[in-house]
Order: structure tokens, then C-alpha cells, then sequence
């Protein structure tokens, strides 16, 4: 069971909270969702071409 300080800890987090994560980190993750996205969008494109090209 969740006490009332992790309650208050999680819903009230400080504004440093962002300066602890690693910038090297966000950097690949946004990279890996771009990646994802535009293999998901090309693979659409290809679908469409194959069936109406």
C-alpha cells in the first residue's frame, strides 16, 4: 500500500527533477521514436504503393 509521503513525494515533484536525467539518454530515445516512427510511416507508403501503385 502506497503511505501518504510517496503520495505527496510523487505528486509534488521538485523542478530539478529534470536536470538528473541523463541528456545522453533522452537523446537516443528520441531518436529510437523518430526510427519507429518513420519505419512505420515508410512501411505504410510501401503498402499503399503495392496495392494502388
Amino acid at each position: 500500500m502506497i503511505s501518504d509521503v510517496d503520495c505527496k513525494r510523487s505528486a509534488m515533484s521538485s523542478p530539478n527533477d529534470d536536470l538528473q536525467r541523463d541528456p545522453e539518454l533522452k537523446r537516443k530515445a528520441w531518436v529510437a521514436a523518430f526510427l519507429v516512427s518513420a519505419l512505420f510511416w515508410g512501411g505504410l507508403l510501401l503498402l499503399v504503393w503495392k496495392f494502388w501503385g
